[in-house]
């Protein structure tokens, strides 16, 4: 399994006020202006904890990040102790979102926020079980997931080989991939792949897309279907902008 959590705290060398406020202006994208305030917000995959900060910023009491990877528990609580003034709202928690009975034990939430992580769990039936499960009656689930892509199985493959070749064979991969990402994404989106809109910078992104498995994925009708069957109600839908990138899904869940 990928090492998320190192990835997480080289790239938090680069958080600063900048990098804060985009994820601030990424939640009001997908939950609305102000509906962040006075919400209890779970973050399920904290990996920094940078848009824990940002829901806490926005008024979101109390705050809870969860992680399963130590380091990154670890790494969130110290940028939580260098960006915020007061923590008395939030925390960080060292958790599975695969352990049903510790999921359980959390209660629940206005607002579960889960971006990119549900897919590397290794269960994502299970994970999108439980984390939609605290989420309270009428409350706001929002999840991103890799979309499905005939080049999927590949990539997947890659990902599989990645975290078997040792340090060297890993540090040959991202060289060999980096054009080819870069290309890519560049063709599809003509806009600078350099510059991040969220969360990770450029070359830390690309360790996490290149080492980031165990890997799965579902298109926006599969997603659509899981989410309904589970007694949400999709708000929005934000398509991937490159074709094995996460589409986001903005839900309520019913009453």
């Amino acid at each position: 399994m990928f090492k998320f959590g190192e990835n997480w705290a080289s790239f938090s060398k680069n958080i600063d006020e900048e990098r804060i406020n985009e994820a601030m202006q990424s939640l009001k994208k997908l939950f609305g202006e102000d509906m962040v305030a006075s919400k209890s917000f779970l973050d399920i995959g904290s990996g920094s904890g940078l848009f824990s900060i940002a829901a806490l910023r926005l008024g979101a009491r109390p705050v809870l990040g969860l992680d399963v990877d130590p380091l990154s528990v670890a790494t969130s609580q110290n940028n939580a102790a260098q960006w915020l003034k007061d923590l008395s709202w939030i925390s960080f928690r060292q958790r599975s979102v695969l352990d049903t009975p510790q999921m359980n034990s959390l209660g629940l939430f206005d607002i579960v926020y889960s971006w990119g992580v549900l897919h590397h769990t290794g269960n994502m039936k299970l994970a999108l079980q439980n984390a939609g499960q605290r989420v309270s009656p009428g409350g706001m689930f929002m999840i991103a997931i890799y979309n499905r892509h005939w080049s999927s199985s590949a990539w997947k493959f890659i990902k599989w080989l990645y975290n078997r070749v040792g340090t060297i064979g890993q540090k040959l991969l991202i060289w060999i991939l980096i054009p080819v990402i870069f290309l890519a994404k560049w063709l599809v989106t003509f806009k600078n792949p350099l510059r991040m809109q969220r969360g990770m910078d450029f070359m830390h992104n690309i360790v996490d897309w290149v080492g980031g498995y165990p890997y799965e994925y579902a298109s926006i009708n599969e997603m659509t279907a899981i989410l309904e069957n589970n007694g949400f109600r999709i708000l929005d839908v934000f398509p991937a902008k490159v074709p094995t990138g996460c589409n986001e899904f903005v839900c309520r869940k019913n009453k």
